[in-house]
This record gives structure tokens, C-alpha cells and sequence, in this order.
């Protein structure tokens, strides 16, 4: 059955906006063909465990379009992409980037220091994890402007497609010209998909955490009680990004596989040759596993927001790394942040804030 199209509006609320009532009229139909927000047939799987199951299934297929980019390839080529990147970003040299993240959150939120209102996107929430993995990368500072509207285009639904191949340009002539330093870009130069690779690593290496820590933070704004008890017990601050990260993370709509044969989820048959959207959103918030789903709840079972199986994120260390100095520093310095203005939501598949302004008051 074809359900409503969300690419428009549902009890005139946008999905962009808020996809809550999407999350359940997805879950209600169980995996069913639908329009996606995105304006594709596809077919939506939503439940927690219908979604594990899918991410795991050997019969759907990330290799959804093609280009040799780490998520969208599957083992061998999989495993062989993502072994040298998961070394590059290891556990371990994550942990010791704690003193430099957390120095620049220190000196982006001296900038609020005496001001009426501040725009937490454009001043903290995204100069925060761009400039780390611009530095972690080995992006030179110059080109930062450049690789923020080029990730902002790429990941917009209209210039999605214009912006790919622009950012594909400016990625091989960057790892053509950039002189080898103490970077990820030198330790992948000879790997023969650098280009897709630095595409991938740039775009989800620092948008991912602009949408937690924005919407991390108006949850918090929104929730004064926990907001409270993160202020007065940082210890909880961990916990409290899981939470976020469950609550609303940055693939509300999902990732994309296609099945190679007949595939049974939930049990449904998803026809050979499927297009398959897997709603990372909609697990999160599935009331069949988490209770009040809705609501911000510390200490909840473990969540889907970075995946699952052999493509959970290869980043997911350092994005919670951000998302906890970033709130820990935003609630140390200015634990009476309050809400200025109604928060604007922007259209892009990687769901999260376009303006979002405050009054900080330290």
C-alpha cells in the first residue's frame, strides 16, 4: 500500500519540522511502500527491531548509487574501505583530541560573553565540529568557508546534485595539493577512493554534530528540569548525549539500501530490486521499546542513531566526544541560557536547525 506523501505537509506539520507523526504512522503500517519526505518511492521499515534486522540483512544492499563511497558499499569493498578509516579514527586518537575541542569551545563561547543574543548554529554549534575535523583531517583553515557551503548545498534536497560534483572537485584538488602533515588526509593518501572518502568524512564529520548539539540544546531549553541536573551533576553529561542522540539525531529519515532478493522484514516481503528506506528516527522513538518515547529519559536502552551492524558509524567516538564537551561547556559557563526565538528547522537530509537564537546569561 502507498501511503500519504510526506513530502509536503501531514496535519500540516512539515517533516522537516517535526517528524514525530511520521515516526508513528510509519510504525503503525509496519514495512510498507510509501512517498518519502525525500519525493522517492520507497520502502519504509521503522520498528526498532524490524530496523536492527534490516541494517543486518545480508539481502539489502547499501551500494545504492555508486561511486565507491564507504557507506554505500558492501563487504568485500566494504571491509577494505573502512579498515584504514577506522584506524584513522581510532578510539584512542579521539580521546586525546579532548583538550583541543574543548580549548575551542572555550574560545568560541568567550564571544558570548556581554551579548544581548547570539545564533548557537552560526557561532558555536557549527564552528565547533567544523574546525575539528578540518584539523583532524588536515583541510586547510582557508578553505573552511568553502567546505561549509558546499556541505550545506549537498546536503539540501534542490542542489543536492550540482553541489556533489563541486565537492568532488574541491576534494581532488585538495588531496592533490596538500604538502603531507600529522593528518588523516596523509595517512589515506594512497587509498584509491580518498576522493568519496574525504567527501564523506567532511560532510558527515562535523553536520552530524551541528544537529546534535543544536537540537540537543533546544531539547534542554525545553526541558528546564534536566537542563537543572546536567548543570549541577556534569558526571551525567554522557548519558545525557546518548539520550539527545535517541531523542532526535541527525538521520531522522533514515539511510538507503536496495534489496538484492526477496527480503522478509517484520513480516513482509520487500520485493527484489526495492528501494528501501531504513528510518533510524523512527526506531528511536518506537514506544514498543523505549517507554514515553517522546520524552527526555536518562539511563534508556542503547539507541540506532549511529547505525547498526557493519556500517555504525566510524565516527560515532568523536561526535559524542563534541557533544559532550560542547554541552558540558555551553552549561558551565552559561547554565541560564534561555530561548530567544522560535527556532527555524532547514529542509536537508541530515534533519537539524538553520537559525537557532538565545540570550546567554553566564
Amino acid at each position: 500500500m502507498l501511503l500519504t506523501s510526506a513530502n509536503t505537509t501531514m496535519n500540516g506539520m512539515s517533516f522537516f519540522t517535526d517528524p514525530t507523526p511520521y515516526f508513528d504512522e510509519w510504525r503503525e503500517r509496519g514495512p510498507a511502500l510509501i512517498e518519502t519526505p525525500d519525493g522517492q518511492r520507497s520502502w519504509m521499515v521503522s520498528r526498532y527491531e524490524d530496523v536492527v534486522q534490516a541494517l543486518s540483512h545480508p539481502g539489502l544492499s547499501s551500494a545504492v548509487i555508486p561511486g565507491g563511497m564507504l557507506n554505500h558499499t558492501d563487504p568485500p569493498e566494504h571491509t577494505r574501505l573502512r579498515k584504514p578509516i577506522a584506524r584513522a579514527f581510532s578510539t584512542r586518537r579521539m580521546e586525546a583530541l579532548r583538550p583541543r575541542i574543548e580549548e575551542i569551545a572555550n574560545e568560541l563561547l568567550d564571544a558570548w560573553q556581554g551579548a544581548e543574543e547570539v545564533d548557537v548554529i552560526e557561532t558555536f554549534a557549527h564552528p565547533l565540529p567544523i574546525t575539528v575535523i578540518c584539523e583532524l583531517l588536515g583541510v586547510p583553515e582557508e578553505d573552511r568557508d568553502e567546505v561549509r557551503k558546499l556541505t550545506a548545498e549537498l546536503l539540501a534536497p534542490a542542489t543536492m546534485a550540482e553541489a556533489y560534483g563541486r565537492f568532488t572537485a574541491y576534494a581532488e584538488r585538495l588531496a592533490a595539493t596538500k604538502e603531507p602533515g600529522d593528518d588523516v588526509i596523509t595517512e589515506l593518501r594512497d587509498e584509491p577512493n580518498l576522493v568519496s572518502t574525504l567527501v564523506l568524512l567532511i560532510t558527515a564529520g562535523h553536520e552530524t554534530t551541528v544537529q546534535l548539539i543544536g537540537s540537543g540544546l533546544l531539547a534542554l531549553l525545553r526541558d528546564p528540569g534536566l537542563m537543572r541536573s546536567l548543570a549541577d551533576s556534569p558526571i551525567l553529561i554522557p548519558e545525557a548525549v546518548e539520550e539527545l542522540l535517541r531523542h532526535d539525531g541527525p538521520f531522522a529519515l533514515g539511510v538507503s539500501r536496495v534489496a538484492t532478493s526477496d527480503v522478509v522484514i517484520g513480516g513482509v516481503t520487500i520485493p527484489r530490486s526495492s528501494q528501501v528506506t531504513v528510518s533510524l528516527g523512527a526506531a528511536n522513538r518506537d514506544p514498543s521499546r523505549y517507554s514515553d518515547p517522546d520524552v527526555l529519559q536518562l539511563g534508556r536502552d542503547p539507541h540506532v542513531a549511529f547505525g547498526h551492524g557493519i556500517h555504525y558509524c566510524v565516527g560515532a567516538r568523536l561526535a559524542r566526544i563534541e557533544g559532550e564537551i560542547a554541552f558540558g561547556t555551553l552549561l558551565r559557563r552559561f547554565p541560564e541560557l534561555a530561548l530567544a526565538a522560535e527556532p527555524e528547522w532547514r529542509e536537508s537530509f541530515i534533519r537539524g536547525l538553520g537559525s537557532f537564537r538565545v540570550r546567554p546569561k553566564p
